[in-house]
C-alpha cells in the first residue's frame, strides 16, 4: 500500500477544457478534449510526481470521451490501467462516485477519480465536511482541477462524506 497505514490518498479530478460541440452525428458523451484541455492535461501529467502525494495506483473514469483523454494524458507515465466506469457519466452523484471507490479492492493506497462537474465539485466539498479552510478552497472547481485527500481510513469500503482531509488543491494553469 502506497498510502500510510492508517489513511488512503484520493485524486479528484476534474475532466479538462473540452470540445463546445460533440463530433458530426455524436453526442455529449463522444466530445473530446479541445486543443486547451489537451495542454492543460499534459501539462499536469507532467507535473503529478512532483506534488508529493502517493501517486495513483489505480484510475477510476467516467466513459465519455473527454474524461478518457484526460485520465490518459494525466497518467500516461504511470503506467496505470484505466477502469472505466459508466456510473461516474450517467445520472452520477457524490454517492455514486462514493459507492465506485468503495469498490476498490483492499492494497490499493491511491486512486485517482476522473469526473465531471457538477458531481466532481460537489463531492470535493463534501469529501472535506465542515473544514471552513478547506471549502473556500474549493469554492470553484474549473477544468483540469485536481483535489488530493488523505483519508482517515484505511479501507476503501468506508469511504464517505467528512471523512478526508484536502491535501492539495492544484488547477491550471500547470
Amino acid at each position: 500500500m502506497t498510502a500510510t497505514d492508517d489513511s488512503l490518498t484520493l485524486w479528484l479530478l476534474r475532466h479538462a477544457k473540452a470540445a463546445t460541440d460533440p463530433p458530426p452525428g455524436g453526442t455529449d458523451h463522444e466530445r473530446p478534449l479541445a486543443p486547451r484541455g489537451r495542454r492543460d492535461a499534459a501539462a499536469l501529467g507532467e507535473r503529478l510526481g512532483t506534488l508529493g502525494h502517493p501517486l495513483p495506483e489505480a484510475v477510476l473514469t467516467s466513459t465519455a470521451t473527454r474524461t478518457v483523454q484526460t485520465a490518459e494524458a494525466v497518467t500516461a507515465s504511470l503506467g496505470v490501467t484505466l477502469d472505466r466506469r459508466g456510473t461516474l457519466y450517467y445520472g452520477s452523484t457524490p454517492e455514486d462516485v462514493l459507492a465506485e471507490l468503495r469498490s476498490v479492492p483492499e492494497g490499493v493506497g491511491s486512486v485517482m477519480v476522473v469526473g465531471h462537474n457538477p458531481t466532481t465539485h460537489e463531492l470535493a466539498i463534501d469529501l472535506v465536511g465542515g473544514d471552513e479552510l478547506a471549502r473556500v478552497t474549493l469554492r470553484a472547481f474549473p477544468t483540469c482541477a485536481l483535489a488530493v485527500y488523505r483519508l482517515a481510513t484505511a479501507r476503501w469500503e468506508e469511504v464517505g462524506a467528512g471523512l478526508a482531509t484536502l491535501v492539495g488543491f492544484y488547477r491550471p494553469p500547470y
